[in-house]
């Protein structure tokens, strides 16, 4: 009797030991190894966390690094202080001038705290240090920073509907688009005649001959603009059209005068 109860203490002794040491294991494995971890504590001062929340992730260029561990008001600002607890291992990747941001991630919107890494020749964080904050990037950080204007997108959006809407409407967009096509059609077929005509044009010599056409008008108007010729004073010289205008004064004199400067125009240009 004696020994089957000194055999159930050695068993019961047993099981106890062996018990403290699964538990002692899941906690210090499930706890990664918190007790083994050194931390540094850093800050980044926000106007609105956007639902962040204590132990939400803290990311330094997507890997975890720490969590959030405290979030209060600052007495003296209106801001809110967001005390980070960062892995000291990656201090060294987190330099001063490094900023900070909250993004979003997962279906469900989930907050976390995102580290911008500063330049690697600066000196590494020290424990205590304010981050800077980042202005947001993702859609929903933006979204939330400019709330006050989170209205004129839906405007915007409530517009566009009632104009999709009224293109809709009684198939006013098959006709406009039935509309489009003839119309580009049209500019298709206008474009090859003309391709057509230009092409008869330059085969007869047409382009050549318009060419010097354009080259003998170019130079009768420089020579004008330059007062050269009996045209080119004329219109150059007020005092000239002055004497022209005194001069003529009867239809008959008038149709005279006109005869004479049309012949004067002709010799010149010859």
């Amino acid at each position: 009797m004696e020994s089957q109860s000194s055999t159930q203490i050695k068993v019961g002794i047993f099981l106890s030991v062996g018990i403290i040491f699964i538990l002692g294991s899941i906690f210090f494995l499930g706890a990664d190894k918190a007790l083994f971890t050194n931390y540094i504590r850093i800050h980044a001062h926000f106007d609105q966390v956007q639902g962040l929340s204590e132990g939400s992730v803290v990311s330094l260029s997507g890997i975890n690094v720490g969590n959030v561990e405290k979030i209060t008001f600052l007495p003296e600002v209106n801001a809110l202080d967001v005390k980070m607890k960062v892995n000291e291992n990656f201090r060294a990747r987190i330099r001063k001038g490094s900023q900070v941001e909250i993004r979003t991630q997962g279906a469900l919107g989930d907050k976390f705290v995102f580290i911008i890494p500063g330049d690697p020749k600066a000196e590494m964080v020290d424990q205590g240090d304010v981050l800077e904050v980042a202005r947001a990037t993702d859609l929903i950080g933006v979204i939330s920073e400019r709330g006050g204007e989170t209205g004129k997108i839906f405007d915007i959006i409530n517009d566009l509907h009632k104009m999709t809407s009224a293109m809709t409407a009684n198939n006013r967009m098959e006709r406009l688009m039935a509309n489009l096509e003839k119309a580009s059609n049209s500019l298709n077929a206008a474009g090859t005649q003309a391709d057509k005509m230009i092409t008869q044009i330059n085969s007869n010599g047409g382009g050549e001959k318009l060419a010097k056409s354009i080259d003998r008008m170019n130079s009768i108007m420089t020579k004008i603009d330059k007062g050269e010729g009996s045209l080119g004073a004329l219109i150059n010289d007020p005092s000239i059209h002055n004497q022209l205008k005194n001069m003529l004064g009867g239809s008959t004199r008038k149709n005279n005068v006109k005869s004479l400067l049309r012949t004067s125009i002709e010799k010149e240009e010859k």
